[in-house]
């Protein structure tokens, strides 16, 4: 099976547009937004997450079964997320330790 055929410049803007996002989520960790600044930051990291798999990693040129799978590494991620928040959020309902 050939590889996909990227040009020079796809992966220059790529990485131009990683490096911006970068720098914008850098500079974002000193402002104070509230719970605003840690959403910006996932926010962007997403984006970040998205543009390596589909560019460096070349999801974006495979076929359907490597986009199911790459479908169900989404869909296992946000049930851990969902579970670990799950933990976290009810911790304090059962007031063991409280003095």
């Amino acid at each position: 099976m050939p590889s996909p055929v990227v040009s020079a410049k796809a992966y220059l803007l790529t990485y131009v547009t990683l490096l911006a996002l970068t720098l914008t989520t850098t500079l974002i960790a000193y402002l104070d937004l509230g719970w605003g600044t840690m959403l910006l930051a996932i926010f962007f990291a997403l984006v970040k997450a998205v543009l390596i798999a589909s560019i460096f990693m070349h999801a974006l040129y495979e076929g359907k079964l490597v986009r199911v799978v790459i479908a169900g590494a989404v869909v296992w991620f946000l049930i851990l997320v969902s579970l670990t928040m799950n933990d976290y959020i009810t911790r304090g309902w059962l007031g063991f330790g409280d003095k």
